[in-house]
């Protein structure tokens, strides 16, 4: 059955209904390509990299999830990449039978694909042991698993998406770096003068107009407009009497 309006379209007998629809797809510019290779060949500076406890009492260097999604979208743009789950298969399942609780794990295949059809897929994997119920082992299993595979999606691309914390020679160098506490001011360099804004800023935030906060210059603006009607209407003329001296009328007793 045709879609909507796709009766006054003319028929293309050639079409053939089983053929998958190939995504539309926009091709890089060769300078934009240029572009896209000089930054993901940039490895990551110490504020990106986080550690976490292994084993013998070592700390792990690894890329944040929030960290990774916001350099994907500075390097190819909010619109330029997208993921996809392309497999997820359970390898175990078991349940206590004295307590009920869960244990079990799944991997997840994730592809991560630009604008242009490029694409690289990597397997993550999630697992949780003694949850209470199977609900919340599935979801917190396959939200771990997807994460870990758009990540390890992701770091195919480049040293700057996470491929570098791979990298034992960078790892020993970079966590030498002392990272400095971020500051609100201006920045000022040979080319540039930059505002540097603090982590937290709450003029930064996107509100409810209903719960916008007012600023300072908008309430004061608002109190003189008030305080200019209020101005007014004392001074308007008394429709009473002939004589009017601010709001109160002056009348003969002639």
């Amino acid at each position: 059955m045709p879609g909507v309006g796709g009766q006054h379209k003319a028929i293309n007998v050639s079409e053939n209904p089983y053929e998958e629809v190939k995504p539309h797809v926009s091709e890089f510019t060769a300078q934009e390509i240029a572009t896209l290779s000089s930054r993901l060949e940039k490895q990551l500076g110490p504020e990106y990299i986080s550690t976490r406890p292994g084993a013998s009492g070592q700390r792990v260097p690894y890329l944040a999830a929030d960290k990774c999604i916001n350099l994907a979208n500075e390097v190819f743009g909010f619109n330029g990449w997208s993921s996809a789950i392309q497999q997820i298969q359970i390898d175990f399942v078991d349940e206590n039978q004295s307590t009920g609780r869960i244990s079990l794990g799944l991997s997840v295949i994730v592809r991560v694909s630009l604008r242009d059809g490029t694409y690289h897929e990597d397997i993550g994997y999630g697992q949780i042991e003694n949850c209470k119920g199977k609900a919340a082992a599935f979801e917190k299993a396959k939200k771990e698993g997807t994460t870990d595979g758009l990540k390890r999606a992701l770091r195919n691309f480049g040293n700057i998406l996470g491929n570098c914390v791979y990298d034992k020679d960078y790892i020993s160098k970079v966590t030498k770096i002392k990272v400095a506490p971020v500051r609100t001011g201006i920045h000022c360099s040979n080319s540039r003068t930059d505002l540097v804004k603090s982590r937290w800023d709450p003029d930064n935030l996107h509100r409810h107009p209903d719960f916008a906060p007012i600023k300072k210059e908008t309430a004061a603006a608002q109190i003189h407009d008030l305080a200019q009607i209020k101005t007014e209407r004392v001074l308007e003329p008394d429709p009473i009497g002939p004589k009017v001296q601010g709001r109160y009328s002056m009348i003969d007793d002639d």
